[in-house]
């Protein structure tokens, strides 16, 4: 309760901030990331459907063909500064305070970081096959290890540098060993990179890797100037679409139009970033006008129908909430008792509860819905509560069990979701207590740290997914799973040319996690996003692959 007021209180607190930075000059202010991030992160909605195009190896020459990204020429078309709008919205406070501009840091921060830099690829328009950004085009050799990446000539940094192949080099070598980089296990496979002149990047990978440009889209995967840190944490020199005017992670966070931007001057004078930690505030927010858009569930959409100064749009996706238990310690790393939670889970129950039916169920499995390697048959998914109590005797439990599972306000679903978990497993015997821990600082204090935790991610392609979450060693393996011969099927899955047979791959990986893994998943939730009406052009798809150049808010819209 103390956390709400406070909450409340810093929101007030905003608000009466925003009267007064009000007067000030409307190009020095202006999104939510939410984005999953924070779990935030909401998700990216209708890249759900877009993963169906999700590209295989081969498809990578064809999209190096394709013209960058289509929403640049919007932006391009943005009338002068004075006529432009700023854009605010909340990006959570996901790691208590510790948000920083190294994009591979475990505490970054996600939602200016995307304001600020580029990467070489990125999803297409709402699909996830790689189109071009940094890098114009892109080809392998027969084997798939051995990429190389043209760029464009006509990027330049923030401080008028252009961009060069020593850029890029820096930046992967960082993602590679960055202390704490996030990014150490993706491109820990990359042996060697190259430069033969400045506008070439050669990669030379230890193993063949066919989907290696959609690890390049990855949004933590952003292009640093050659020696940029430690610099770039208070200046965030990138080459993104705008740049930074103040830094404050525990208030509001400002930049300005990147007006020499090289996909064409943002649609938005500027965005101002607000650090709302709590959804009730969150929605507050959004009720007084305080911010222009945000994620909200089901019910709360119902606040603002009806309304005309507001449009709710619900875009399916890849994002979802689930249970974390940690396969490392006691007591799950005790194949039968993650087997008996497994069981436990009544998904579609959950889903019809928590969602209203506004969902895509899962089969555990990460892979976001519409990707052509995601695991969709799993007849035995459904809860089986007989078949839960013989895991659990067979675990050594057969008199039952008691666990505390940690959840926090920070993600809008997580409550509902542990109370209709907990009365499951009372069914099967498993006492379930709920732990409710601070939403600041959850993803450093809690996530990661206790047994039985609530998770929240952004949707992800099979070999984001598989590899980010579930490889054994990586930094972002909530779960610490670590099963050679799951690792193996990925390593397969990369270096296989046939689309048929690596989907095959991935598939075989999934169904491992589904049997025996420590990630209970019970749905895909679709996002609702609620907007005012005189923003417009905001990609239906969640923040953390967001394209803001197209963006347009009238100076006049409060």
């Amino acid at each position: 309760m103390r956390n709400k007021n406070f909450a409340l209180i810093t929101t007030l607190f905003l608000v009466l901030a925003v009267a007064v930075t009000a007067c000030g000059p409307a190009a020095t202010q202006a999104p939510v990331a939410t984005e999953a991030p924070a779990a935030t992160q909401a998700p990216a909605a209708t890249e759900a459907p877009v993963a169906t195009q999700a590209p295989v190896a081969t498809e990578a020459p064809a999209a190096t063909q394709a013209p960058a990204a289509t929403e640049a020429s919007v932006a391009t078309q943005a009338p002068a500064g004075e006529t432009r709008g700023v854009l605010k919205y909340n990006a959570g406070l996901d790691y208590g305070g510790n948000e920083n501009l190294d994009p591979t840091d475990p505490d970054r921060f996600y939602p200016l970081i995307a304001l600020l830099f580029d990467h070489l690829t990125e999803p297409t328009g709402t699909t996830f096959s790689p189109s071009p950004s940094l890098a114009e085009s892109w080809e392998s050799n027969d084997k798939g290890d051995v990429w190389t990446f043209h760029l464009r000539d006509d990027a330049y940094f923030h401080d008028g540098k252009q961009l060069t192949s020593a850029d890029v080099a820096y930046s992967v070598d960082h993602w590679k060993n960055g202390e704490e980089s996030v990014l150490a296990s993706t491109f820990g496979g990359v042996q060697k990179v190259e430069t033969p002149d400045d506008f070439t990047v050669v990669f030379t990978l230890d193993n063949p890797n066919f989907d290696f440009p959609m690890l390049t889209m990855d949004y933590r995967a952003r292009i640093l100037p050659k020696d940029g840190l430690p610099d770039i944490l208070t200046t965030g020199n990138g080459t993104g679409p705008f740049k930074l005017e103040k830094l404050d992670v525990l208030g509001v966070t400002k930049v300005v139009a990147n007006d020499d931007y090289w996909g064409g001057p943002p649609g938005l004078a500027g965005i101002e970033i607000y650090t709302i930690a709590d959804v009730q505030a969150n929605l507050q927010a959004l009720q007084s006008g305080q911010i222009d858009f945000g994620q909200v569930t089901l019910a709360e959409s119902e606040l603002f129908k009806g309304d005309d100064n507001y449009v709710v749009t619900q875009i399916p996706s890849g994002n979802w909430s689930g249970f974390v238990m940690r396969t490392d310690i006691e007591p799950f790393n005790n194949k039968a008792l993650r087997q008996a939670f497994l069981k436990v889970a009544d998904r579609q129950d959950m889903m019809d509860l928590v969602l209203g039916g506004a969902g895509t169920l899962s089969c555990d499995t990460a892979v976001m819905p519409g990707d052509p390697y995601q695991l969709t048959d799993c007849p035995d998914g459904a809860q089986d509560i007989e078949a839960a109590m013989a895991k659990l005797a067979e675990a050594g439990y057969a008199d039952g069990f008691e666990i505390d599972l940690y959840t926090s306000d920070l993600v809008a679903e997580w409550n509902q979701m542990a109370e209709i978990f907990q009365q499951a497993a009372a069914k099967a015997g498993i006492k379930v207590n709920i732990v409710t821990a601070p939403a600041a600082g959850f993803y450093s204090d809690t996530w990661m740290v206790k047994p039985f935790v609530m998770t929240n991610w952004n949707e992800r392609s099979a070999p984001q997914a598989l590899n980010e979450i579930y490889r054994g060693g990586g930094s972002w393996n909530e779960s610490y799973w670590n099963v050679p011969e799951f690792d193996a099927l990925l390593d397969k899955a990369a270096a296989e040319p046939s689309v048929d047979a690596r989907r095959q791959d991935y598939l075989d990986a999934q169904q491992m996690l589904h049997e025996e893994g420590g990630t209970i998943i019970p749905f895909f939730v679709n996002i609702i996003r609620v907007q005012k009406s005189c923003v417009q052009n905001i990609p239906e798809m969640g923040v953390f692959y967001m394209v803001w150049t197209g963006i347009t808010k009238s100076p006049d819209c409060k």
